[in-house]
């Protein structure tokens, strides 16, 4: 896989080395187990050698964007300070971006970073998001982008935009359990995420709603969100859209790409990390908040998704032992 990171000017240096980070430990995992192709790194700008960024501080870029290997990813970091002079003077940034996405690379951008994808047109008429301080200034100059303010990261037709450093963390966790899979997304999680405390479990907006088309399956998810500590069943589900189980277990996947109740676990599960790391209660009390009334289900459950028992987990999470990739 190649990815590349555009080093342009008042960019945040840490909207390019986490994720790099992130991608590269992930990379590391997948081909230990799967010897898998190694990540390929490119640091790109209008000129190479070193690029003065936000705080005096420099990165030297690998290549120009012209000398540049197809990138199968491109991420374009969020920008300090008015984003207006370099957005103007970046036209040949923008302009190459638009040939890579023709040439089906997914762009990734945060915060004002965004504005290079609505300067390049390629967001018209599509869904975006930018930092909440920019937002309705980005609604002014770009009226032809659908910039939603309810959700920090959205996503359509491979154009993934972030409102923020933390919610790009989300978008790179995405990203990589897309790429990765499952195994090294509990790896990246347990080596990084006890540093950047998520906020908001479903983060993600298509068009739409959240995630997917259906409304009514949104409906179902939120109160599924908001009853996790109860006994939620799929009956319990159904009826909510008055449908037999077999209907609704169809159209939720359908919408989804998951089953109802791989959905409530996935959730429960999400929850019960962030109770262990932030909390003191026990291992117990988190299971029966999360809704597993049954601790050694809990305990079960727990290990087949993060490869750790619940206890072991909140271990490392909080003397920040990395795991060994």
């Amino acid at each position: 896989m190649n990815v590349a990171f555009i080093a342009c000017p008042q960019a945040l240096l840490t909207g390019i080395t986490l994720p790099v980070e992130m991608f590269y430990a992930a990379s590391r995992h997948s081909m230990r187990r799967r010897n898998q192709t190694p990540l390929s790194v490119q640091i790109l700008a209008e000129q190479e050698g070193p690029q003065l960024l936000t705080g005096g501080l420099k990165l030297v870029a690998d290549a120009t964007f012209a000398e540049a290997v197809q990138p199968d990813l491109i991420f374009i970091p969020p920008m300090w300070g008015t984003p207006w002079p370099v957005l103007a003077e970046s036209q040949s940034l923008q302009r190459w971006l638009v040939e890579q996405y023709r040439r089906g690379a997914r762009l990734a951008a945060t915060g004002t970073g965004v504005g290079h994808l609505a300067m390049s047109g390629l967001l018209d008429r599509k869904v975006a998001t930018t930092h909440w301080y920019y937002l309705e200034r980005f609604r002014r100059r770009f009226p032809k982008v659908t910039f939603e303010g309810h959700h920090f990261v959205t996503h359509q037709d491979g154009l993934y935009c972030a409102g923020s450093i933390n919610a790009q963390t989300d978008l790179v966790l995405f990203l990589i359990e897309q790429t990765f899979g499952e195994e090294a997304l509990a790896l990246v999680e347990r080596q990084f995420m006890h540093e950047l405390k998520r906020t908001f479990s479903t983060p993600y907006y298509e068009p739409g709603g959240a995630v997917h088309h259906d409304e009514e399956i949104s409906m179902v998810q939120s109160w599924v969100r908001q009853n996790l500590s109860a006994d939620v069943t799929l009956e319990q589900m159904a009826k909510l859209m008055q449908q037999s189980t077999r209907n609704f277990s169809r159209r939720f996947r359908q919408a989804t790409s998951e089953s109802p109740m791989a959905y409530v676990l996935r959730l429960r599960l999400e929850r019960a990390c962030e109770l262990l790391r932030d909390t003191n209660l026990t291992v117990a009390e988190v299971g029966e908040l999360c809704g597993f009334h049954n601790h050694a289900y809990f305990g079960r459950c727990f290990r087949q998704k993060l490869s750790l028992t619940p206890g072991d987990y909140r271990k490392v999470v909080r003397s920040k032992v990395f795991a060994a990739g």
